[in-house]
């Protein structure tokens, strides 16, 4: 064997079965089961709705909540095996899970039903988050004590999500509002945002902003742009408005600078599971340049998996040999429609060559191959990641490879005028349209090929 190996994934993907058992999986080596099935203990009169994991690589463990609102935090233990396995069949990692505490939601009449969960981690501070339909969050200790709850919304159906900020600030949203919360202090930081129409329907929090812009998907298919600060001051601007390309709302996420949403139809829609799902990223940098009379190549890549139909879609560092994080590449699983399992994707983003000659010349010798360098970098999605199935009964993952090339956001900013002449004078492009094999313009194309 070679000793410089790396001897196991620092990437796990975790999975909740039909009978609510917890599996742990290799991305490199899906045939073998890594942990499960491990009994959560959320017994047989619950339906397990929410799994979390660490957001850290400083503490493993994985936080599930049922709905009877009961919690149960499982602590993970990942050893590498001293002795490769024999024939080299087998993995050389060891991963086990112990229970460490359970916690319910706050007795009240009437009765509290949870809607979001989020664990939340600073130095050696760890706090669970739980969003509740009376408009409540609850904040609990890593040993289940409750630290307190405040009421932070009227709106119908209560918090609906919670996205983590820098430190541990926490971003709250609600049918028509949105707000920051600080789970130390158990409060709500400043004065909320409100504005729209439709009811939100997804948030995520641009880091390139330093957590002061929250990006909202509406029910209607709008997404739109908050800006938090004006200044020195708290604000609430409406500063982005994206191109409006479907009436169902999405699910959102950051990659790169990009806007992932994938459409998800509503669970009242009577047509839900006919309507095509499809993935659209949005470049946030060249939607800030604002738009003119010449194409905007906002919409760097339009796809669809066809005929599969992606039900929710997860995103997780991936790590090279040396166990340092490729910043190039991501991990991406999806659970589709009908379809048990999952399936594993390698993602990555291309850049015409004449930007990225540009970015190698100004970042050679400067990446941060640290963890919070990665983290800081466009991904919200840190370490392990899970998946909660309904109906899994059996294994079904594919690796998708291509694409090697980079992108910094904050330089592109800088040098969005230069990247876009080069562009021209190259012959430029549209936005990339079809299977994720095509080639994106703007930007360039989203690489997930089979």
């Amino acid at each position: 064997s070679n000793p410089g190996r790396h001897v196991g994934p620092p990437a796990l993907v975790l999975v909740i079965d039909e009978n609510w058992k917890l599996f742990a999986y290799d991305p490199d080596d899906p045939a073998t089961v890594l942990m499960g099935p491990i009994d959560l203990g959320h017994g047989p009169d619950a339906v397990v709705t929410q799994m979390k994991i660490s957001p850290s690589q400083e503490h493993h463990f994985v936080v599930t909540a049922d709905s009877l609102g009961r919690f149960r935090v499982h602590s993970l233990r990942v050893v590498a095996k001293r002795d490769a396995p024999k024939d080299g069949v087998g993995s050389r990692l060891s991963v086990t899970a112990n229970f460490t505490s359970n916690f319910s939601l706050p007795v009240s009449t009437p009765k509290l039903e949870l809607t979001t969960l989020l664990p939340v981690e600073r130095a050696e501070k760890m706090y669970f988050a739980a969003g509740d339909s009376s408009g409540g969050i609850s904040v609990f200790m890593f040993n289940g004590t409750l630290k307190g709850r405040v009421k932070v919304t009227e709106d119908p159906g209560g918090v609906l999500g919670l996205v983590a900020g820098s430190g541990m600030m926490v971003v709250f949203y609600s049918a028509y509002t949105f707000g920051t919360f600080s789970p130390s202090q158990v409060d709500v930081q400043s004065a909320t945002c409100s504005g729209w129409n439709s009811p939100a329907y997804d948030a995520v929090v641009d880091p390139s902003y330093q957590n002061s812009r929250v990006i909202l998907s509406l029910e209607n298919g709008d997404i739109i742009g908050f800006t938090t600060t004006r200044g020195k001051n708290k604000a609430c601007d409406l500063t982005l408005k994206f191109p409006a390309l479907t009436s169902t709302p999405t699910k959102l996420q950051i990659f790169r600078g990009h806007v992932m949403a994938l459409t998800s139809p509503l669970e009242s829609d009577p047509h839900a599971h006919q309507r095509q799902r499809e993935i659209f990223f949005f470049n946030l940098a060249l939607m800030d340049a604002g738009y003119g009379p010449t194409d905007s190549n906002v919409v760097t890549l339009q796809a669809t998996f066809a005929p599969k139909q992606p039900v929710s879609i997860e995103l997780a560092a991936m790590f090279g040999p040396a166990g340092t994080i490729d910043r190039k590449k991501a991990l991406c699983g999806v659970r589709f429609q009908d379809e048990p399992g999952v399936s594993v994707f390698t993602m990555s983003l291309r850049l015409p060559a004449a930007v990225q000659a540009v970015v190698e010349a100004t970042y050679a010798g400067e990446e941060d191959d640290s963890w919070w360098g990665w983290l800081t970098g466009w991904f919200p999605k840190v370490g392990i990641f899970g998946l909660v199935l309904a109906g899994v009964v059996a294994w079904n993952m594919r690796k998708m490879m291509g694409g090697n090339d980079e992108f910094d956001e904050s330089f592109f900013r800088e040098q969005l005028k230069l990247a876009q002449a080069s562009q021209k004078r190259q012959g430029g492009g549209g936005a990339g349209t079809g299977k994720f094999n095509s080639g994106g313009g703007g930007l360039g194309g989203l690489d997930m090929d089979d």
